[in-house]
C-alpha cells in the first residue's frame, strides 16, 4: 500500500472533532493567541465575545487588605462609591484549560479560556460602601482581577497576585518509594505554567497543570544509595529549568527545596511492570461511535488490552449461517521519512453466525501499535455488517539480562508503544536522570531499549514517561521531555508509566 506523509488518519477518525471538551469546540484560536511569548496579561489573555460587551463603569473604588496570597487565604475588601443601595456582587477571573488537538493526531498547543467565578454577593449602603470577605479559591496562580459587579455592570476592579505553592510528599522511604510533589497555583501564563523537576542535580522531567485548575502531581521514585537526596522545582519556559532566578527579569518566581531521605538498599519491589493506564486530560479522545447496521449489535470482553492478551467478540443480528471476516485497521509508517505513512487493513481472522445470526470470536491482540483504539470491521463480503474499537496497552515482554557488573548491555523490550505525535515519544529517566526518548511508530510497536549499566552495586531504576513527541506551538516548550504529571494532564489516550530496573552486582 502506498503511503503518504499527508495521509488521513483512520477514516473513521477524521469524522471526530479535534478537540476534547465543549470549550474546545467553540475555540478557534492559534497557540500563539493563546500562549504567546510576552509575559503581560493583556498579551496572555484571552476575551469570549460575550465578555466583550458587558459594560464597565469603574466608578467603584477598591481597597484589599492583602493584594496577594496563597489558595484558601482571606483578603477583606471595602469598595467606595458604588450605586447606594444596590446589590453588589464580588467576582475572580480565572481560566480554564484545554490541549488543542487537530484530526486526533497531531497536537497543536495548549489554550485558555476565561471564567468568571462569583466569591461574595453583598449589598451597598446608602453611601455606596459595601464590606466583605472572599476566600483565594482553587484554580491558576498569577495575577487575577477582582470584579465588582452592580446591575450587570462591573463597576469596580482589583488586582490580586495568587503566589504557586509546591509541597512533597513522603520525605522519606527505601528505594522505589513513590515521591509526589504536589504543587498548586501555577500560573497559566508562559514564564509560570511550565515547571521541571531536578533529583540530585539531573533533569528529571516536567511539571503542568493545564487541564488541572492549576493544580499539580508530579510523580518520581525513590533512587540512589542510602541518605539525603535533593529535589528541586524550577520554572524554565524553554524547556529546562532556569537556573539564575536572581538576575531574571521575572521577579515574582521562586525556586522550591526538597530533600528526600532514601532509608535502606532494598527497594520496595523488584519487579517491573506498566502502571494502571490514567483518565487523560479533558476527557481524552472522543472517536465517532461505532457503525453498525440495523439490529446488529457488536461487543468484546474488554475494551483495551495487551498485545497477545485473548478477547472474545461477541455479535448478534449478522446474516444467518454466514461467514465473517474480521479486519483490523491500524497505521504503517514513518513520519520521519519520505515514505511516511498511512492506514493499512489486516485480515484477523473469520467465524461463522449460527441460524439466528449470532456469532462468538475469540482472538489474541495483535502485535501492533498503541495508542489510539484500533477499528475492527465485521464483514461479509466487501460489505460492512458492525464495527468495535480495541486499544493497545504497552507491555514489558523483557529485561535481558535484568542483572550484571558495570557496562553490562542490557536491553528493555515493551511492545504497544503509540503512533501520534501526543504518544509517540516516550522519555527515559535513570535513576531519575533523563537520558533519552524512545519510539516505536516505525516498528509497529515494538521498542528494544539497549542501555549500558552504570552506578554503584544494587538496583538502578529506569522509569519510562510518556511526553509530547511535537506541535506547533513554540513555547513554551513541552516537547520530548518526559511529563511528570502524566496521571492527570497528559494529552490523547491515558498513557501509563513503565517502570523496570537493573541490578548492578559487585
Amino acid at each position: 500500500m502506498k503511503k503518504y506523509l499527508t495521509v488521513a488518519l483512520f477514516s473513521l477518525l477524521l469524522l471526530a472533532s479535534g478537540c476534547t471538551d465543549a470549550a474546545n469546540e467553540e475555540k478557534s484560536k492559534t497557540p500563539d493567541e493563546a500562549t504567546n511569548s510576552s509575559e503581560s496579561k493583556e498579551a496572555n489573555e484571552t476575551t469570549k465575545p460575550e465578555e466583550k460587551e458587558t459594560e464597565i463603569n469603574l466608578q467603584g473604588k477598591i481597597t484589599l487588605d492583602n493584594a496577594s496570597g496563597r489558595i484558601g487565604d482571606e483578603i477583606k475588601v471595602t469598595a467606595e462609591s458604588l450605586k447606594p443601595d444596590l446589590p453588589v456582587k464580588l467576582v475572580w477571573v480565572d481560566m480554564i484549560g484545554s490541549y488543542q488537538i487537530e484530526d486526533n493526531y497531531s497536537f497543536i498547543g495548549t489554550t485558555y479560556e476565561p471564567v468568571e467565578k462569583t466569591v461574595a454577593e453583598g449589598t451597598a449602603d446608602s453611601a455606596g460602601k459595601w464590606e466583605g470577605t472572599f476566600t483565594i479559591p482553587d484554580g491558576f496562580g498569577d495575577d487575577h482581577d477582582l470584579l465588582i459587579y452592580q446591575e450587570d455592570t462591573v463597576v469596580g476592579k482589583a488586582n490580586v497576585f495568587v503566589e504557586t505553592v509546591f509541597t512533597m510528599s513522603p520525605e522519606s522511604g527505601p528505594p522505589g518509594t513513590e515521591i509526589t510533589v504536589t504543587g498548586e497555583g501555577l500560573s497559566w501564563k508562559m514564564f509560570g505554567s511550565l515547571w521541571h523537576l531536578n533529583y540530585d542535580n539531573n533533569f528529571s522531567g516536567i511539571i503542568t497543570a493545564i487541564t488541572t485548575n492549576g493544580k499539580a502531581k508530579a510523580v518520581v521514585r525513590a533512587a540512589g544509595n542510602e541518605g539525603l537526596h535533593s529535589i528541586t522545582v524550577e520554572s524554565g519556559a524553554m524547556g529546562f529549568p532556569y537556573l539564575s532566578r536572581s538576575s531574571s527579569a521575572i521577579n515574582y518566581i521562586d525556586t522550591h527545596y526538597f530533600n528526600f531521605e532514601v532509608t535502606g538498599d532494598q527497594p520496595i519491589t523488584t519487579a517491573s511492570y506498566v502502571e494502571e493506564a490514567p483518565e487523560p486530560a479533558n476527557g481524552g479522545i472522543k472517536l465517532p461511535d461505532p457503525v453498525n447496521k440495523d439490529g446488529v449489535s457488536v461487543s468484546i470482553d474488554k475494551s483495551e488490552g495487551t498485545v497477545g492478551e485473548p478477547v472474545v467478540l461477541t455479535a448478534s443480528g449478522l446474516p444467518k449461517n454466514e461467514t465473517i471476516k474480521f479486519d483490523w485497521h491500524t497505521m504503517v509508517g514513518t513520519r520521519v521519512t519520505a515514505e511516511g505513512y498511512g492506514e493499512e487493513v489486516f485480515d484477523i481472522g473469520e467465524g461463522k453466525t449460527d441460524a439466528e445470526g449470532n456469532l462468538t470470536h475469540q482472538f489474541n491482540i495483535s502485535d501492533d501499535l498503541g495508542g489510539l483504539p484500533h477499528l475492527i470491521d465485521l464483514k461479509v463480503g466487501d460489505e460492512v455488517y458492525g464495527q468495535t474499537y480495541l486499544r493497545i496497552l504497552p507491555s514489558i515482554v523483557s529485561v535481558t539480562p535484568s542483572s550484571g557488573p558495570v557496562g553490562t548491555e542490557f536491553v528493555i523490550e515493551i511492545k504497544g508503544s503509540g503512533w501520534t505525535e501526543f504518544d509517540n515519544a516516550l522519555g527515559v529517566l535513570y535513576n531519575n536522570s533523563y537520558i533519552g526518548y524512545i519510539c516505536g511508530f516505525n516498528s509497529q510497536g515494538t521498542i528494544k531499549l539497549r542501555l549500558k549499566a552504570t552506578g554503584e552495586p544494587g538496583y538502578q531504576f529506569i522509569d519510562i514517561y510518556p511526553s509530547i513527541y511535537k506541535g506547533q506551538q513554540t513555547q513554551p516548550t513541552y516537547y520530548l521531555r518526559p511529563m511528570l504529571t502524566y496521571r492527570e494532564d497528559h494529552p490523547g489516550t491515558g498513557i501509563p508509566a513503565i517502570r523496570t530496573m537493573f541490578e548492578i552486582t559487585e
